[in-house]
């Protein structure tokens, strides 16, 4: 009995009757790398980006509610959570299209509440 590699090779081999042979391994396509790299990039940088908009803003925020130390601590921690689901949530969109979109709206909103704030 002949099991994966060797099944799928006799299979070709009855099917077009020539001697077919699979590769191993695979090279990974130029594009595909791109499109890997692009979205670490956007998900860990763009995200800290993000992140650090965020906490800037949150600790204006929460300065005007609470006491200087607990604002800047809770917005600390407020930033961290949203980079862990931001970069989670990164590698859940499927188009870089609609993930560049996503990102620089988060970025761009950020910033928008910093300059509101000050």
């Amino acid at each position: 009995r002949l099991y994966g590699y060797e099944a799928a090779c006799c299979i070709a081999n009855c099917c077009f009757g020539k001697l077919v042979t699979m590769k191993k391994t695979a090279r990974l396509d130029y594009t595909y790398t791109m499109a890997v790299i692009y979205r670490f990039i956007l998900a860990f940088v763009v995200g800290f980006v993000a992140t650090a908009l965020l906490s800037v803003a949150l600790s204006s925020i929460l300065n005007l509610v609470q006491p200087k130390a607990e604002s800047i601590y809770l917005a600390g921690f407020l930033s961290i959570l949203f980079y862990v689901f931001f970069v989670i949530f990164s590698f859940c969109i499927h188009s870089l299209v609609k993930l560049s979109l996503f990102s620089g709206l988060v970025c761009l909103f950020f910033y928008l509440l910093i300059v509101g704030v000050a």
